[in-house]
């Protein structure tokens, strides 16, 4: 087996088509793989288990795990900015294993933290207009534990429902 990087078997224009019509064709090929979307500097990933989007994580401006827990009050910002000291002092720590590690939280919370923050990613790519995607066939190589757990077409219902919701909320 190789080291190489396995080409797109799927590309195109966001102008052209949306985010969600490239996901639900891959959702009718029960496709596995990543798909990539690149945007003016801006990077997104979302891994695809036959046709099921599983993991997304993006370069953006997405909500920070740490923030949400604080948010979620799962985690006191003391103990979020003593890890986080820590973590850039270890790179390559997940800051979800030490919070636990530490107990701060606990892995419920993480997980449920990690879930809302790759729902929120999603619901971002889909108001992409503009950029290129890329899906490459081939194994999810990410944690089984740190999975989005949502159907396709709820996923992108609730992401359509709150893009719209925000829309009307913005006076143009």
């Amino acid at each position: 087996m190789s080291d190489t990087v396995p080409a797109s078997i799927l590309d195109g224009n966001l102008a052209h088509f949306h985010l969600p019509e490239v996901l639900q064709l891959l959702r009718l090929a029960r496709a596995t793989g990543r798909l990539d979307l690149d945007r003016a500097g801006e990077h997104a990933s979302v891994w695809v288990e036959n046709g099921q989007p599983v993991f997304a994580r993006t370069s953006g401006g997405a909500v920070r795990l740490g923030d949400l827990l604080v948010h979620r009050r799962s985690v006191s910002r003391e103990a979020l900015e003593l890890l986080l000291s820590i973590q850039r002092e270890q790179p390559g720590r997940r800051l979800g294993e030490m919070l636990v590690a530490a107990g701060a939280t606990t892995s419920d919370e993480v997980r449920a933290a990690l879930q809302d923050m790759m729902r929120r990613v999603v619901f971002g790519l889909l108001l992409w207009r503009e950029g290129h995607f890329a899906f490459s066939i081939g194994d999810r190589t990410l944690s089984p534990e740190i999975r989005l757990d949502l159907d396709l077409e709820r996923l992108i219902l609730e992401g359509l429902r709150l893009a719209d919701e925000s829309g009307r909320a913005d006076p143009a």
